[in-house]
């Protein structure tokens, strides 16, 4: 699988879990095994793009701004998919794994730099 992913800070580190149990090879972080949770929005997206790592995230008001400011800036980003919880509960972990394995199941060994995905 070519995909890495870090798992923002509102999305439960089992889900991490049980992304590697289904995906042996998937190379999937949670922020929370990171120093990186407490870090601005802009410098998170900065790091992600140096390491390739797409953003798992529920921050549909702000990220997406933050996205188009770099590529404004003519920057680049490694990606994002958007958990949206009008779609998908924020209690709902169970959907949330489900649908991040039918992504990855079709996406997972595309390049995902510049792009975004909602669930």
């Amino acid at each position: 699988m070519r995909i890495k992913l870090l798992l923002d800070v509102h999305v439960s580190p089992e889900v991490a879990t049980a992304l590697k149990r289904h995906f042996p090879h998937l190379d999937v972080r949670s922020i929370h095994e990171t120093d990186w949770a407490t870090l601005p929005d802009e410098v998170l997206l900065e790091l992600l793009d140096v390491e390739n790592r797409v953003l798992v995230t529920r921050d549909v008001n702000t990220m997406p701004g933050h996205t188009k400011a770099r590529i404004a800036a003519g920057k680049t980003y490694a990606g994002v998919i958007y958990a949206d919880s009008k779609k998908l509960r924020q209690t709902d972990t169970r959907g949330l794994i489900r649908r991040l394995i039918e992504v990855l199941e079709k996406h997972g060994d595309e390049d995902f730099n510049c792009r975004s995905g909602w669930l």
